[in-house]
C-alpha cells in the first residue's frame, strides 16, 4: 500500500503546474478545466469535469486520454494512431486522418505529424492551418502564441500559430515561452564548453544575459516573475533582468513558524504543507483550510485540489468539501514537454547525413581507442550523474547517438588524481540538474581511462513513410565502400582498420552501431514495421 501512495505522490506531483489562475500566472501554466480519470472499480478512462465534479464519457477509453486543452484531448487508437476529440462530444474523433504525433492543443492550435510529410499546424476543427518547413524536425505544443521549433541543423526557434517564423532558428538550446511571455536560451560562444544563456521576450528581444559564473539554473523557466539559480551551495533568485529578489514562493512568517516539515505554495495566498506524515491547505495566517489527512495533497487551481487517502483520490475545493462524487485510482495530469515529431525526411539526404558520422577509424568524432580522458567534455563536471553508467547519450531528436565504454564512466570512492590537463574553471554546460542533493557522502569520480568501445546511432523514421528504414539501409549499404568498410558474410561491414558496422531497423528505429573492434560486433535485426 505504501509503495502504491508513493507512486501516486509522484505522479500527482506533476499537477503543480496545471492551472491558470488571472491573479498569478507564474503558479499555474495551464488552466484545468477537466481530468482525466480511471474511476474506482474502472480499468477504462473517463473525464471528470474539474468545475462540478461531474463525469464526462464514463469509462469511454482503453487508452489514457492525453491532459485536455483547449477542450481538446487525443487518444491512441487500435492502429496506434491519434485521434483528437472535444470534451463537447467524446464518442466521436474531430479529425478524419489519424496522426503519428501531436501536441496538446493551446492558443486554439495543435502541431501534428502524418506519415511521410512535414509537421503541420491545425486548428480544433483539425483543418490544416499551415504546413512546416521539412527542415523543422519536432514543434512543441503552443504557449503564449509561439512554438519550440527544433530544425535538421541541431538550432531552436519560434513559430506563432500560422506557422510563421518569428524567432530564427539560430540557438543552441532553448524553452518555451511561460509565464510573462520569457524565455531562457542559450548561444554557444567560442567554444561548446562556454555558452551565454539569455533571457528574451516573445519576439526575440534580449533582456538580458545571465551571469552563469556565478548562477548556475534549477528551472527551465520563470515563475512569478522569478528564475531559481544555484548561487555556490545558495538557492537565489533572479528577475528577467538577471538581478537577485525575494523568492515569491517563500513561505510567509506565520506558516513558517509552524515548523511544517515541507511546505509549498499554492496560490492565492493558500500553502500545501506537511505535518508528521500528512499534508494540509493552510493560508498565510496559518488557518487550516484542508485538515492534515491526506497522503497526497496537490492542487488545480486555488479553488481545486486531488487529495488522495488510502490508494483512492478525489476532488475538494479550497476548505476539503469533496467536489462531486466521483473516486478514482488514476488520473492523467498536464506535464509539460508535448511535441510532434517530423513524418518527413528525404532519405538520400538523411543517408549522406547519417554516413558523415563513420570513418573507418572514427564515428561520432570519436577516434579509435579513445578514453574518457579524451572525450571528457561529453560528461560535464558532475561525476555524481554518472555513477554506474558504461553509456552516454546524446539525443538530436529524431537521431540518438550513444557511447558505450568498456567499464564504469565514474565511481564512488577515492579519486585518482586528475591530469592537469582535465582541471578547468569553465562555465557548466547549459543543463538543468535533477537533484540537487546528494544520497551519499562518498564522493564521485570519473574513470578517465575508461576506454571507448562502441558507437550506437539510432534513428526514429517511426512517424515516416512505410519503407523508409528499408531505403536508408540500401542507400547507406551501397555508400559503406566509400568509408573504407566492405560487407562481410553475416551482413555486417568491415574494415582494413579493424572496426566494424552493424546496421538493422526494427519497431521503427533505424539502427548503426559502430564497433572500434570488429570482433566484437554481432548482426543487428532488420524487421519491417507491420502498420
Amino acid at each position: 500500500m505504501r509503495r502504491h501512495i508513493t507512486l501516486m505522490a509522484v505522479m500527482l506531483a506533476a499537477i503543480a503546474l496545471l492551472a491558470s489562475c488571472d491573479k498569478e500566472k507564474g503558479v499555474y501554466i495551464q488552466e484545468a478545466k477537466y481530468l482525466p480519470v480511471v474511476l474506482q472499480g474502472s480499468t477504462k478512462w473517463s473525464i471528470l469535469n474539474v468545475e462540478n465534479g461531474e463525469i464526462l464519457a464514463k469509462d469511454a477509453f482503453v487508452n489514457p486520454p492525453s491532459p485536455v486543452l483547449d477542450d481538446m484531448f487525443w487518444v491512441y487508437n487500435d492502429d496506434n494512431r491519434i485521434d483528437f476529440y472535444n470534451v463537447k462530444d467524446c464518442k466521436k474523433p474531430v479529425n478524419k486522418e489519424s496522426y503519428g504525433s501531436a501536441t496538446y492543443f493551446n492558443d486554439g492550435h495543435a502541431i501534428v505529424s502524418r506519415p511521410g510529410k512535414p509537421l503541420e499546424v491545425i486548428n480544433k476543427q483539425c483543418e490544416t492551418v499551415s504546413e512546416l518547413s521539412p527542415s523543422i524536425l519536432t514543434a512543441s505544443m503552443f504557449t503564449n502564441g509561439r512554438s519550440l521549433i527544433h530544425t535538421a541543423l541541431d538550432r531552436y526557434g519560434f513559430i506563432d500559430v500560422k506557422g510563421d517564423t518569428v524567432i530564427k532558428a539560430e540557438y543552441t538550446n532553448a524553452f518555451g515561452f511561460t509565464e510573462d511571455k520569457v524565455a531562457l536560451v542559450s548561444m554557444s560562444q567560442a567554444t561548446d564548453s562556454l555558452r551565454v544563456i539569455s533571457v528574451i521576450d516573445r519576439n526575440g528581444k534580449k533582456l538580458c544575459d545571465l551571469d552563469t559564473k556565478t548562477y548556475q539554473p534549477m528551472s527551465d523557466s520563470y515563475r512569478m516573475g522569478a528564475l531559481a539559480v544555484l548561487k555556490k551551495d545558495s538557492l537565489v533568485y533572479l528577475d528577467y533582468n538577471g538581478k537577485e529578489v525575494s523568492s515569491p514562493l517563500e513561505l510567509p512568517k506565520k506558516v513558517k513558524d509552524a515548523n511544517y516539515r515541507n511546505g509549498q505554495y499554492a496560490g492565492d495566498g493558500r500553502y500545501i504543507v506537511l505535518k508528521g506524515d500528512r499534508w494540509g491547505l493552510v493560508d498565510k495566517d496559518n488557518n487550516v483550510l484542508i485538515p492534515f489527512k491526506y497522503q497526497v495533497i496537490h492542487n488545480l487551481s486555488p479553488t481545486r485540489y486531488v487529495v488522495a487517502a488510502d490508494s483512492v483520490m478525489t476532488l475538494v475545493d479550497d476548505h476539503g468539501k469533496q467536489v462531486g462524487k466521483s473516486k478514482f485510482v488514476n488520473l492523467r495530469p498536464y506535464t509539460p514537454g508535448s511535441q510532434a515529431v517530423r513524418g518527413y525526411i528525404n532519405v538520400e539526404v538523411t543517408a549522406a547525413n547519417l554516413l558523415s558520422f563513420i570513418e573507418d577509424d572514427m564515428a561520432c568524432f570519436a577516434k579509435k581507442g579513445s578514453t574518457l580522458m579524451d572525450l571528457n567534455s561529453l560528461v560535464g563536471v558532475k561525476p555524481e550523474q554518472y555513477v554506474g553508467m558504461k553509456q552516454i547519450d546524446r539525443p538530436m531528436i529524431p537521431l540518438v547517438y550513444s557511447y558505450i565504454f568498456d567499464r564504469e564512466i565514474a565511481s564512488l570512492g577515492a579519486a585518482p588524481a586528475v591530469p592537469d590537463s582535465l582541471r578547468t574553471d569553465s562555465v557548466p554546460s547549459f543543463q538543468m540538474p535533477t537533484d540537487t542533493t546528494s544520497s551519499s557522502s562518498v564522493a564521485a569520480h570519473f574513470n578517465y581511462d575508461a576506454r571507448l568501445q562502441e558507437v550506437r546511432l539510432m534513428f526514429s523514421v517511426l512517424e515516416c513513410a512505410p519503407g523508409t528504414e528499408e531505403r536508408l539501409f540500401e542507400l547507406m549499404s551501397r555508400a559503406m565502400g566509400s568509408k573504407g568498410f566492405g560487407l562481410s558474410s553475416d551482413g555486417t561491414f568491415t574494415s582494413e582498420a579493424g572496426t566494424g558496422i552493424a546496421m538493422g531497423y526494427e519497431q521503427g528505429v533505424f539502427n548503426l552501431y559502430y564497433y572500434f573492434d570488429a570482433q566484437a560486433m554481432q548482426p543487428l535485426p532488420r524487421k519491417s514495421r507491420t502498420k
